[in-house]
């Protein structure tokens, strides 16, 4: 993959992670509690949205989460147009008769990807139910607020997947999940790891109920710009892409960084 064009510091945006319960198969439910949030997102922002947000696991019958899924996406294009926001979540995708955990990018209209997820985590059953990608899958996005890796979930505790992705050109982090409570700890350690190992900034947006919760914001500094409890609600920080260079520059991490090719 070619090296994505890096911003070099040019854009001053708001990020946002939003944070609720999504119950399983109470589609129409979750995505009013989710469009309750949108709706307070300023405009020309990122907003970074949970796991499968609109329909969770909903194994019983995933075919109906799919076509749910699909018709609301076309709804997400136009709210994204004319609130001109970029918005990264997972959805239930249907291609070919299979179904896939599918990380989306939308920005400001236009959906600029949709990836399956390729760490699938075999605890909640996902290995049953969806087709995992490969590695040759994961992308970043060239988006009009920066250079975003969106990953999903578990793919948060593979080291290596970030710093391939960072190779390329990554900016922005992106993790959209279900993260369980028991596993709480591990999400709190590993979201700011991740952030300073990277040098990058991390928007990371969990459920709650019988997930941890813990959405958070960190910069390339590893500094919390904002975070969340257990809570329903948004949280919110300023993303400055010129802080990558000013901690590049004090602390040259990257001729030290070695990825395979």
């Amino acid at each position: 993959m070619k090296k994505a064009t890096f911003a070099g510091g040019c854009k001053s945006f708001k990020a946002y992670a939003v944070q609720f319960e999504t119950v399983a198969g109470e589609f129409e439910r979750n995505y009013s509690r989710f469009l309750t949030f949108l709706n307070i997102c300023e405009k020309g922002s990122l907003v970074v949205i949970p796991e499968v947000f609109l329909t969770g696991f909903y194994y019983e019958d995933i075919e109906s989460a799919a076509r749910f899924s699909e018709r609301v996406v076309g709804e997400l294009l136009e709210f994204s147009k004319g609130l001109e926001l970029t918005l990264v979540y997972t959805v239930v995708e249907k291609i070919n008769n299979k179904f896939f955990n599918s990380i989306q990018v939308i920005d400001k209209g236009k959906l600029l990807l949709s990836r399956p997820k390729i760490k699938l985590f075999a605890p909640m059953d996902e290995d049953k139910y969806f087709v995992a990608g490969s590695e040759k899958d994961l992308r970043l996005v060239e988006t009009s607020l920066g250079v975003i890796a969106p990953l999903i979930c578990f793919e948060l505790r593979f080291s290596e997947i970030f710093l391939e992705l960072l190779k390329k050109g990554a900016e922005i982090f992106t993790v959209s999940a279900q993260w369980g409570k028991a596993r709480k700890e591990h999400w709190k350690v590993l979201t700011s790891a991740r952030a300073i190992e990277t040098q990058r900034f991390l928007v990371a947006s969990n459920g709650i109920g019988e997930m941890a919760g813990n959405s958070i914001i960190v910069d390339p500094w590893g500094r919390v710009l904002s975070s969340a409890g257990e809570s329903e609600g948004i949280i919110s920080g300023r993303i400055d892409l010129s802080v990558i260079k000013q901690v590049e520059r004090k602390l040259p991490m990257g001729r030290f960084l070695t990825v395979a090719d």
